[in-house]
């Protein structure tokens, strides 16, 4: 619970920022009344800038280390930076956009999607050259489920 307040009281509300714990284990169904000698917690921290990253991961640990002093215990966190944002060069998607509008039409193509949160390997192409990342195939969500979600089914 604690984690989720780094969004809603430390990071500036014009930036963006998501934090998911995906995992919890600790103890066992077998022997439940029994406390566990150690709970892992793993999860991921998006955000769009790297000022907002470098605050997620210190408000991170310094949250461990306090909640785990209060409760008598002691915390250890293993901190991973997996991936960068990806951000598009504008010539490049100006390019993106008309090579999209030759092939489907204007009207089936987003020009003004707003950012996500996903990572993108590719990100770290942008770093050393111009370009543009663009999303092409399913986005009817009425049939699809987004990416990332237990239901989705891959179609293209």
């Amino acid at each position: 619970m604690a984690l989720q307040t780094i969004v809603s009281r430390n990071v500036n509300v014009v930036d963006t920022a998501v934090i998911s714990v995906g995992a919890i284990q600790g103890g066992s169904f077998v022997s439940a009344n029994v406390m566990p000698s150690e709970i892992r917690i793993g999860g991921t921290a998006r955000s769009l800038t790297a000022s907002v990253r470098d605050l997620i991961e210190r408000r991170i640990n310094e949250l461990a280390d306090n909640l785990a002093t209060a409760f008598g215990c002691t915390a250890h966190v293993e901190y991973s930076r997996g991936g960068i944002p990806l951000v598009n060069h504008d010539e490049q998607t100006k390019r993106a956009i008309k090579a999209a509008e030759a092939v489907v039409g204007s009207t089936n193509v987003n020009k003004n999607r707003e950012p996500l949160m996903g990572g993108e390997d590719f990100a770290f192409m942008l770093l050393k050259r111009p370009g543009a990342f663009i999303f092409m195939g399913i986005n009817d969500e009425t049939v699809f489920n987004k990416l990332h979600s237990p239901d989705y089914n891959f179609n293209d």
